[in-house]
């Protein structure tokens, strides 16, 4: 059931990834991509709820101190995440952003040893290297379809990457620490926290540049975009509920390289097919090695 799961969560990102890159050009600064990630907390948390009326009703929102503070950190990640990937995506290759978004799956397999004795074995190691060297030579890819990588690029792809992997990690600790709670009401909690820090942030943003709240956002004003918006919320919603059932199911090891490799190489597809990023020597190197790493993550065992 693991894997179904798991392969449930990876159609809902691809879907989301590919939303999310149509409305990149709407998010030119930070405050916008607050404000567009502000909105899809909203549809997410409408989306939650009925998720926990479907998975035993409204009396399931009580919860204890310790699965809201679990909630709490994965909400940090998670806004983090989600305001850098609408950045980065601007000026790095789709391909690249997704990249670094897989080398953050290092966050919860380290943690995951560190914290619960998760063990990696050698050819996991090996298909972890693996892993690296196939997001390096995506790196380098970036440089041949867009402007040469700057410091504050990378410094704003690696917050992309490290906020993926605690986001990731907040799941594994909800399975580790909150027994008897549901994946839907911590995804709830998750994203109504989401919502009010991104929504504070921006608040700060308005008034510190001195605008009035009653100005509208240009993308409030684009029904196309809303529609978008409110597609990406649900596949949102649907990639972290399935993820976090599915890490209940696999070790870390097994289940967040197979999961950002997979994702990796759906977000190839789309980027050739559907944003006409031509591939290139290193783009099709780097996706290569990151198969072979999987397969000895996955499927070969010494």
């Amino acid at each position: 059931m693991g894997y179904i799961f798991l392969t449930a969560s990876l159609f809902a990102g691809a879907i989301k990834g590919y939303c999310g890159e149509r409305i990149s050009g709407k998010t030119s600064n930070v405050q916008s991509a607050l404000s567009v990630n502000f909105l899809r907390m909203l549809f997410c948390i409408a989306i939650g709820f009925l998720f926990v009326l479907f998975d035993g009703g409204a009396q399931g929102l009580r919860v204890n101190g310790e699965m809201l503070g679990i909630a709490v950190c994965g909400a940090v990640s998670t806004s983090a995440f989600l305001v850098s990937w609408l950045l980065a995506v601007r000026s790095s290759a789709y391909m690249s952003v997704e990249a670094f978004v897989a080398l953050g799956l290092l966050v919860p397999i380290l943690m995951s040893l560190a914290c619960y004795g998760e063990a990696v074995r050698i050819s996991q190691a090996l298909g972890l290297g693996l892993l690296i060297c196939s997001v390096i030579a995506m790196s380098l890819y970036n440089n041949q379809v867009k402007r040469k990588l700057t410091w504050k690029t990378l410094l704003l792809l690696a917050v992309v990457g490290l906020s993926s992997g605690f986001a990731d990690f907040s799941q594994k600790l909800f399975v580790k620490n909150a027994q008897g709670e549901t994946a839907s009401v911590f995804n709830f909690y998750l994203y109504v926290f989401s919502a009010v820090i991104l929504g504070a942030v921006y608040g700060i943003c308005r008034v510190r540049e001195r605008k009035m709240t009653t100005e509208r956002t240009p993308f409030l004003q684009d029904k196309r975009t809303l529609c978008y918006v409110a597609v990406m919320a649900t596949c949102l919603f649907c990639n972290s509920y399935f993820k976090t059932l599915a890490a209940d199911r696999l070790s870390a090891v097994q289940l967040y390289p197979l999961s950002q490799g997979a994702a990796l190489i759906l977000s190839f597809l789309m980027s050739t097919f559907l944003f006409k990023q031509k591939p290139k020597l290193l783009s099709v190197i780097g996706i290569t090695v990151l198969f072979i790493g999987l397969l000895f993550i996955n499927v070969f065992t010494f």
